[in-house]
């Protein structure tokens, strides 16, 4: 069996390529948009309900992760894990009890009273964009903690400005950034950014500026050690890492 994408966003341009190349096998196409398997996608508390769509079958889980990007992967292995034949209950059993990875949108309480989102494992610009589109889902005021995005040869500075503007477009409420390229980010930004000549002085001066409440993101590149602002924010708490309960699950058989 072939199992592709559908979605234009995820690949999906390519789907007559890959049905023409997969002959006389079965298919199984998916997408949030449209497809064989295909789901609707609603923000929760504690992450995300998918409410799936197949062939014969619907079923919902609550995946436990930020960001569209997200449900398009639980998409992709809930399509590959039907494929295979393994249950619906199943899957969204295993889906919801998913727990990320360390620095990748994990929740976390801050000590301002707001939550903390902790993405600071890496830093590019797809992943950036991905997360300020996570970001923008969340309760407003929304600020962003940006650190330099390496690796990005002579377009640093562009591909800073890129992001800068995108938070903007995307209703982020303040910037706090530090890093030599980041100070673009902040001018593409305009009011209500700041730039930081460390990260030491954004911990002094930008975290207790940070508005009560707020929804904060904080992400960079490795060499940008961003999780040092992250330990700063959150309560100091053996609980501050915790994810919650799983997601609950429900599955339904439909002819």
């Amino acid at each position: 069996m072939a199992v592709f994408p559908r979605d234009v966003a995820n690949g999906g341009e390519y789907a007559p390529l890959w049905r023409a190349a997969a002959g006389t096998r079965r298919v199984l196409d998916f997408g949030i948009e449209g497809g064989a398997v295909s789901a609707a996608v609603t923000d929760t508390a504690d992450g995300q309900r998918i409410d799936v769509h197949a062939p014969g079958l619907r079923f919902s889980f609550t995946l436990p992760l930020l960001g569209v990007h997200n449900a398009r992967n639980a998409l992709a292995a809930t399509a590959c894990a039907l494929a295979a034949g393994i249950a619906p209950e199943v899957i969204a059993q295993a889906l919801s009890a998913f727990a990320p990875v360390k620095g990748r949108l994990q929740r976390k309480p801050g000590h301002h009273g707001g939550l903390v989102i902790d993405d600071t494992y890496n830093a590019n610009p797809d992943s950036v964009r991905a997360a300020i589109d996570a970001l923008a889902t969340l309760p407003a005021p929304r600020w962003l903690v940006l650190g330099d995005m390496g690796e990005v040869g002579t377009q640093g500075p562009a591909f800073h400005r890129e992001i800068g503007a995108y938070a903007r477009e995307r209703g982020i409420d303040a910037v706090l950034a530090t890093g030599e390229l980041a100070r673009h980010m902040v001018e593409a930004f305009g009011g209500g950014a700041r730039h930081f000549a460390s990260a030491e002085a954004l911990i002094e001066q930008g975290v207790p500026a940070i508005a009560p409440g707020a929804t904060v993101l904080v992400k960079g590149s490795r060499f940008m050690r961003m999780e040092r602002i992250v330990d700063a924010l959150v309560l100091k708490d053996p609980a501050a890492d915790s994810q919650g309960a799983p997601g609950t699950t429900h599955t339904q058989q439909t002819h």
